[in-house]
């Protein structure tokens, strides 16, 4: 018996809190009434920028880099800074490498022309004979042989026939020889062009190992999709991200909540900021809501919403607001002085729209309803029901929702 009166008495109590609720064979029940509603969301979050500029290795063809030097994560930089710098020892040894295959190539078309040259100079010669020979030939070839002996005549006279054919020969030849020569030096040439081209390539490589602020700002580095930020030592890629600067004259308080407790969430609602370390408080209004959720952490399936919060640019000097600084937001979803509303366990849903359960002489009875402002815990009672009814708390099982 103790027991039981001890039971009763507890029940008692938590139906008390309830609103003049009552126990029926049904469950526990709400009296639907008009009472003070109001209704906030608690959110952690940080400072960010409204506005970022990307920063991202220099250098372009994704050459490799290795981070020498930067300032530290979250510095205040100024326009013109040197924010990191980098070497690129594969640039150093490709160019040395392109520097001598481009000596190579000077040394091989100078040979080229040389040999060419000597060439042309051994085909002029032979030709000089010929027209010799042919000359002599042709003196000959009208002349009374009678007046010389044979032997030195054929020795002296060559046949006119096979000297004229052996000059187109030698044209032939040194045409041959100059086409050789050129397209030698065509493929030279092309060689030699390519290798500048690399060689130009690396030196611009070389030229491109620092990195610069574009205007003032707060440099934050860019984490990886596995987390990890760029370490001085560490390989990179030219054009991979590796940080940003974000706009100090435009900062917003970034929150996320899960999913299911964004219920009501929407812009120009006002919400209390407390910035984490120093108590400051700011009162500000919701400037954005996300349009969507979405997992924030491959370890975890959870989606989150997240919005935003605009501060102010005289506020943020004031302060000395910079982005990352931690903060925790008290977002004022409902503040109504007296509002039907019922609890959200006591919803069913009902096709499109929503129903509730009422007590009556024991009975559980449906009744569809309007609902006007929904919030995290309790939503608005638009019509479908009056003062004064008994909400059933735990709906019957078959029509959960």
């Amino acid at each position: 018996m103790p027991r039981l009166s001890t039971f009763v008495a507890v029940l008692a109590t938590l139906l008390s809190g309830c609103g003049g609720a009552s126990a029926p064979a049904g469950g526990p029940v709400e009296t639907l009434a008009p009472r003070a509603w109001t209704e906030t969301l608690e959110a952690d979050g940080e400072i960010q920028a409204a506005a970022n500029t990307p920063l991202t290795v220099p250098g372009s063809g994704w050459s490799s880099r290795v981070l020498v030097d930067m300032v530290a994560d979250g510095s205040t930089v100024t326009k013109g800074q040197v924010v990191a710098r980098f070497d690129a020892p594969q640039a150093r040894a490709d160019l040395s490498q392109a520097d001598l295959e481009l000596l190579r190539k000077a040394l091989a078309e100078e040979a080229n022309r040389q040999n060419a040259a000597v060439e042309k100079g051994v085909l002029a010669g032979d030709r000089a004979k010929l027209e010799d020979d042919l000359g002599l030939a042709r003196r000959y070839a009208g002349v009374d042989l009678s007046v010389f002996a044979r032997n030195t005549i054929l020795d002296a006279l060559a046949d006119v026939g096979f000297l004229t054919k052996k000059r187109t020969y030698l044209d032939w030849k040194g045409s041959q020889a100059q086409a050789r020569a050129a397209a030698q030096d065509a493929v030279l040439h092309s060689q030699r062009d390519s290798v500048a081209q690399n060689a130009a390539q690396q030196r611009r490589s070389l030229d491109a190992l620092e990195l610069v602020a574009p205007h003032d700002g707060v440099f934050l580095l860019a984490a990886r999709w596995d987390g990890a930020k760029p370490q001085v030592g560490a390989n990179q890629m030219a054009g991979e991200p590796f940080g940003a600067l974000p706009d100090l004259d435009k900062l917003v308080a970034h929150f996320s909540v899960a999913e299911g407790q964004a219920y009501g969430l929407k812009p120009g609602l006002p919400v209390r900021v407390r910035l984490a370390g120093t108590g400051t408080e700011l009162d500000l209004t919701v400037t954005r809501v996300g349009s969507s959720a979405s997992v924030i952490s491959p370890e975890s399936p959870v989606k989150y919403s997240d919005f935003d919060a605009a501060i102010g640019t005289d506020t943020a000097r004031k302060l000395g607001l910079k982005p990352g600084q931690a903060l925790h937001g008290t977002v004022h979803l409902v503040t109504q002085a007296a509002a039907l509303t019922v609890p959200n366990i006591a919803l069913v849903q009902d096709g499109a729209a929503y129903a509730v359960y009422t007590a009556d002489a024991g009975r559980a009875v449906k009744h569809k309803v309007e609902l006007g402002r929904r919030g995290p815990v309790r939503s608005e009672i638009r019509s479908g029901l009056a003062s004064g009814a008994q909400i059933v708390l735990l709906p019957p099982k078959a029509d959960k929702s």
